[in-house]
């Protein structure tokens, strides 16, 4: 007779508890005296017990059950008590009546199907697995829900701010050290009112969860003062006092300062206040012992500089992800000795608000195998002993006070190592550029003189000035680096103090004491001081963990930088992580470009050095949770065992002898077998790089600078193909699109730029999925501002080389080349002028006449555009005249690659990560 479903919840909740001590499962049952029924199964840590995950099951592993189960399980989200809900489906052989105990079966089974699932549906593919993974899935679901908390708050605070005035907001920019920059057409600065708000939001979470925990005496609660007080603002000063009194200084003191600012009416009662402490009550109840930032997407949301300044933040799911990655289970031998544990050293010399600090310490907690009793000291002592941050921003230092605090309350300030670090020059006449000056503490700037290079530490008493002495001591460095120019980064600076301290950033860079160091800094990128810094604070043993452009992969002047990460004697580079999901092609949330995570080891002396491993996803996971699993899923892949990657994406390795020196272009493709491709078309010896055939340039930028277009024709009259209009570029031979007009005092530049002009001319820009020419001839020789000329330096052969060139570029090989040059963004990728240069094209030992002639015979026939291309009859005719004049090309492998090219998803552009035909 077959086991019904609710003897299999038993059997299944008995099984979750008996392996874990930490952990009560409760099955279905039927509250006396009313016809309400719990779910299948509720789990609830013994250390939280007032909250509880929902866990709907059903028998059978089809799409039926699995809908079912999703949908049971999202009916119990609303209720204030549920954390969060998993699906589970049992395999059907599991009702099958035998002998053996029911529990014993359900403790054996590796077959439940199973998925966390929010207000949506599921959260990631389906895990399968036994009782143990999905005791770790529900764990997940109970991690605070940091992107409802970040929607009430974020919803509240710019309502809130909106009723500010301007005076009030002026006063809050001087309190607050931000511009005041009203925009175009607008008389309001929205930032300094925003950031207030969110730091008395914060505020008021803490005062919240003091309260709960009895850790401040006298303190009233937020519900009281938001419906009972007579004034709302006079209660949060006195209760915020009283925190002040205690300790909490770095969080109490920002939000005390703009609460007084704020004038002392009924608009400031009922139109600030009121909204922001409901929408802490809406929140306290998810915080549940927070983990993770929801601070890091508000503070960037509201405060919208990360194109000024490059502090981009790191999403939730990408921090755990990173961290995860970081700090596998065989990071170290024993994660059951706490003590041990808190003696780690981890940092973030770029840490914003703290994102990645925390995915950090709630990696460790997850790690942890010891005595549970000991989790809340470990938990201490990693707030206060092993997380190290560093900012520039002391709005972010700020930001990170209180998410440690909300996450450890017992917290002794005097412990914290949160860093204010100097960028500026200050009353003294000190110059300093933040965690830039780590590369120069050692050996100073200037001759015989030792500069102070402290910095300002958050206390219980305010900011401390001290030195942080990590150099060499770390353990794991974890961070995304700010991506922008240092003239941008350093716009908030006065124009005077500006100058002082880039002056000051170039000497950093040029009196850095190592060679590799010096080499891999671009003194106009901020980023690239980064790498640098971590190998100075990285001890023998230490882990690199950080988040890149993809640029920095392949880009000719990120090579000093792969350089160093390929250094056998300082890295092993284990794991380059790309997106190629088109949903969330990035990792940091406020940021359009394509980025990469990677993961170097200091080298081991007992092991071989091992191939790095390139990961291609396909699948970018949005929550913490889904992160957690493609962590695990990349950890099975690099041993060996890629099934469960293949949910996310695929892999391939790379030897230090291919990396070295060289672009990474795994990252470029998904498709790895298309990177391989790429490798032995460079290698073809009949091939060579077109800067060593021909002039390549000049830039769209210098054409931009020097000449302004006209719809007029002009005496002299020259004309350029100005766009890449995707609608227009669809045969190889081509037009002008513009006439030029020189501007005002560019005589002579325009002059010099008029004669670099070609007749073949190759996109610097353009968008994958409509493209159908990513080169172009024109009968004319002109300039381009989003085409770049190409003039061969055989004067005898131009136009014949500039056919057959275009032939070559149009054609699956060509294409297949011009992928591998992407820069920024991988569907509308840049080329710069050097990418361009490497393109490989036929030279002497080729049948160049042949190419030349199927240009004449094809030049005036559409193709089609790029995802396309598989069908395209004119596309298939060019591979083959690429077949007959390039040795080792064959018209096999080029109609492979016709067939693949379009499958990339960066090519064709789709939301979904596989669609089937």
């Amino acid at each position: 007779m077959p086991i019904e479903e609710k003897a299999l919840n038993s059997a299944l909740a008995e099984a979750l508890a008996t392996e874990h001590d930490d952990l009560t499962a409760t099955p279905e049952e039927t509250h006396a005296g009313t016809s309400g029924k719990r779910c299948d199964i509720q789990i609830r840590s013994r250390s939280t017990a007032g909250y509880y995950t929902a866990v709907e099951c059903k028998i059978g592993h089809g799409e039926s059950q699995q809908r079912a189960a999703v949908t049971d399980a999202q009916r119990w989200l609303p209720q204030p008590d549920c954390w969060g809900a998993v699906a589970v489906c049992y395999p059907r052989e599991l009702a099958d009546s035998t002998t053996q105990s029911l529990v014993q079966r359900m403790q054996a089974t590796q077959d439940l199907h199973m998925v966390q699932v929010d207000r949506d549906g599921p959260t990631s593919p389906w895990v399968v697995g036994g009782p143990r993974d999905l005791a770790r899935l529900a764990s997940d679901a109970s991690v605070s829900d940091t992107a409802s908390i970040t929607r009430i708050l974020g919803e509240a605070i710019v309502a809130a701010s909106e009723k500010i005035d301007e005076t009030t907001g002026v006063e809050l920019a001087e309190v607050l050290q931000l511009p005041w920059e009203p925009r175009r057409n607008q008389r309001l600065d929205p930032r300094p009112a925003r950031i207030a708000c969110l730091l008395m939001a914060d505020m008021a979470l803490l005062q919240h969860r003091l309260r709960r925990e009895r850790l401040v005496a006298g303190l009233e609660s937020v519900m009281d003062i938001l419906h009972s007080a007579s004034s709302k603002q006079l209660a949060l000063l006195d209760n915020w006092e009283r925190i002040r009194a205690v300790d909490y200084a770095p969080v109490v003191d920002p939000a005390l300062s703009v609460l007084r600012r704020l004038p002392t009416e009924h608009g400031t009662e009922e139109a600030v206040l009121s909204p922001l402490l409901t929408a802490v009550l809406e929140c306290a109840g998810r915080m549940r012992g927070l983990q993770l930032d929801h601070a890091g997407p508000l503070y960037h949301q509201l405060l919208d500089t990360a194109r000024y300044d490059g502090s981009f933040y790191t999403s939730t799911a990408a921090a755990v992800l990173l961290a995860e990655l970081a700090m596998p289970t065989r990071w170290i031998d024993d994660w059951s000795d706490a003590t041990r544990l808190t003696e780690l050293k981890i940092c973030d010399p770029a840490c914003g608000t703290g994102t990645l600090l925390m995915a950090a310490a709630r990696t460790i907690e997850a790690r942890y195998r010891g005595d549970r009793a000991d989790l809340e000291m470990l938990h201490l002592g990693l707030v206060e002993d092993v997380l190290h941050g560093f900012d520039i921003n002391r709005h972010a230092i700020h930001l990170a006070a209180c998410m440690l605090t909300l996450s450890a309350p017992r917290i002794d300030y005097n412990r914290m190592n949160l860093y204010n670090m100097k960028h500026g020059v200050d009353a003294d006449g000190d110059v300093r550029a933040g965690s830039l000056d780590i590369l120069v503490n050692d050996a100073g700037y200037l001759p015989n003189f030792a500069p102070d290079t402290s910095q300002r530490r958050a206390t219980s008493s305010g900011y401390a000035v001290e030195t942080p002495a990590l150099a060499g001591r770390c353990d794991l460095v974890i961070m995304n680096p700010p991506f922008t120019r240092n003239d941008i980064r350093n716009r908030s600076l006065a124009p005077e103090h500006r100058r002082r301290v880039q002056r000051h950033e170039v000497r950093i860079a040029e009196k850095t004491a190592d060679p590799a160091h010096r080499a891999a800094i671009d003194q106009t990128s901020v980023r690239t001081f980064f790498t640098p810094i971590a190998d100075l604070l990285l001890g023998r043993t230490g882990t690199l963990a950080l988040v890149e452009p993809f640029t920095a992969c392949t880009s000719a002047s990120g090579k000093a930088e792969r350089d160093l990460l390929t250094d056998p004697a300082r890295f092993e580079l284990e794991l380059v992580v790309t997106s190629h999901d088109n949903r969330r092609i990035y990792f940091s949330e406020n940021t359009d470009i394509h980025e990469s995570l990677i993961i170097a080891r200091r080298p081991s002396r007992k092991a071989e050095l091992r191939p790095t491993t390139f990961v291609s996803l396909a699948e970018n996971p949005p929550t913490a949770s889904g992160a957690r699993l493609l962590a695990e899923a990349i950890q099975c892949a690099l041993a060996g065992d890629l099934t469960r990657l293949s949910d996310y994406g695929n892999l391939a390795t790379r030897t230090l002898e291919q990396l070295r020196g060289k672009p990474w272009n795994a990252t470029c493709f998904y498709d790895q077998s298309l990177a391989d491709a790429y490798d032995r078309l460079a290698a073809n010896p009949a091939l060579a790089m077109l800067g060593t055939l021909a002039a390549v340039g000049p830039s769209g930028r210098r054409v931009r600078d020097a000449f302004k277009q006209s719809k007029q024709r002009q005496t002299p009259d020259m004309r350029a193909l100005w766009r890449h209009q995707s609608e227009r570029q669809t045969k190889m031979r081509t037009t002008a699109d513009a006439f030029l007009v020189t501007k005002p005092g560019r005589a002579d530049y325009a002059a010099m730029l008029w004669n670099k002009r070609g007749h073949l001319l190759v996109a610097n820009r353009l968008w994958l999925n409509l493209t159908a020419t990513p080169a172009v001839y024109a009968n004319d020789p002109l300039l381009g501002s989003a085409f770049s000329p190409v003039v061969p330096m055989n004067a005898r052969a131009r136009k014949l080389l500039s056919k057959a060139w275009c032939v070559w570029l149009n054609a699956s090989p060509g294409i297949l080349a011009f992928l591998n040059i992407r820069q920024k963004k991988l569907t509308y990728p840049n080329f710069s002028l050097d990418g361009l240069r490497s393109l490989p094209v036929p030279a002497s030992g080729c049948d160049l006449p042949t190419l030349a002639a199927a240009f004449d015979e094809l030049a005036d026939q559409t193709l089609a555009s790029l995802p396309s291309m598989a069908t395209d009859s004119v596309r298939e005719r060019l591979d083959q005249a690429v077949s007959e004049a390039v040795p080792g090309l064959d018209p096999a492998t080029l109609a492979e690659w016709r067939q693949r090219i379009p499958l990339e998803p960066s090519v064709n552009n789709q939301r979904e990560p596989l669609q089937l035909g």
